[in-house]
């Protein structure tokens, strides 16, 4: 009896220890349940604030890269205006030398033709003269083969 009474005992010692170890794995499950059933929970508010951090962080980028364009642009229109500001200076330069020039040409033009009308108006007054000259030594001319038939 007494080898019934051990075998008994040790069956209910095995079978409390099973017991035992079943409650604390059943315990570890249900605690494991608990945890991933308020993690489960949460999930809606972790999304929501996934997604608005998400939704913050692309709003940002995109704020970001249109300043950047923006700014890029309006330097760009900078630099355009600079330039064709430089190119009317240029120009204007330019018209402003020419201007100059031509009236510079003008006026030895305008002294050119000064200078061949006082020529030909001496080279006329040069003719006549010679012309009043050769008349004036014929007239003498004459009055010498007059005065010396005379004599």
């Amino acid at each position: 009896m007494r080898a019934l009474e051990k075998r008994n005992r040790e069956k209910q010692e095995t079978l409390e220890k099973s017991w035992q170890e079943r409650q604390g794995a059943n315990k570890e499950r249900e605690e494991e349940f608990l945890r991933l059933q308020q993690e489960v929970g949460g999930f809606p508010s972790r999304l929501q604030a996934e997604t608005e951090r998400a939704k913050s962080e692309a709003t940002h980028q995109t704020e970001q890269r249109f300043e950047q364009q923006v700014l890029l642009m309006t330097k760009e229109g900078e630099a355009d205006r600079r330039l064709s500001e430089l190119q009317i200076k240029t120009l204007e330069e330019s018209v402003a030398r020419q201007t100059a020039q031509m009236a510079a040409l003008q006026k030895q033009l305008d002294e050119a033709k000064q200078q061949v009308q006082d020529i030909a108006v001496k080279a006329i007054e040069g003719a006549s003269g010679a012309r009043a000259l050769s008349h004036v030594n014929q007239i003498a001319m004459e009055q010498a083969k007059t005065r010396s038939g005379q004599a």
